[in-house]
């Protein structure tokens, strides 16, 4: 299995994403699941899309370093305004 399908298999599952902030402020994401995972978006839609992105780097340095990741816990997306 290639280190991308790996990583792929691993964003498919349920992580817990989470969109906070305000259009004046900007948009902060998190994973909560993955310290650190973290990233930032002038609008919420933003935010989500650099998370994404985030979390496909987190995931491949854990690979590449054989770090442990936490399993997904319930629910994917939240957005607090």
């Amino acid at each position: 299995m290639t280190l991308e399908t790996q990583i792929q298999e691993i964003l498919d599952r349920p992580y817990h994403r989470v969109i906070t902030g305000e259009p004046v402020e900007g948009y902060l994401g998190e994973v909560v699941e993955l310290p650190g995972c973290r990233t930032a978006g002038e609008t919420a839609g933003e935010a989500l899309v650099n998370l994404e992105e985030a979390m496909a780097l987190w995931v491949e340095s854990a690979l590449i370093h054989g770090d442990p990741f936490p399993d997904p816990s319930v629910g994917t997306v939240s957005v607090v305004a």
